[in-house]
Order: structure tokens, then sequence, then C-alpha cells
């Protein structure tokens, strides 16, 4: 399975990405709507990619 750069769609649809630093393990990170509203707290990879489908972004 190929990894997609979620930040790189994120950002071309409009949306914030803050990357979080975890003392161990992967970072974390919050996303914004274009209007600034939080979006996701706390995101992984898979709850990224789940969203970016929901919304229509990737397939």
């Amino acid at each position: 399975m190929t990894r997609i750069n979620t930040t790189e769609i994120w950002e071309r649809h409009g949306y914030k990405v803050e990357r979080i630093e975890q003392p161990m393990g992967a970072p974390q990170r919050n996303v914004y709507g274009p209007d600034g509203v939080l979006l996701i707290e706390d995101a992984e990879y898979t709850q990224e990619t789940e969203a970016l489908r929901e919304l229509g972004f990737i397939d």
C-alpha cells in the first residue's frame, strides 16, 4: 500500500495541519477547516485518510 501525503491534500483544499510531536511514536496532528474550526484532534494517519475519504478528497 502506498502512503499518501495527507498534509499536501489537506492544504490543497484550504485546511491547516498542526503537527504535535509525541515523546514516543509517530507525531499526531490537529486538522483545522478553512474556517479555522478544529476538524480532527490528535489524528493519526488512519483517521486522517478516513476523513479525507469521507470528504471526497481521495478515493
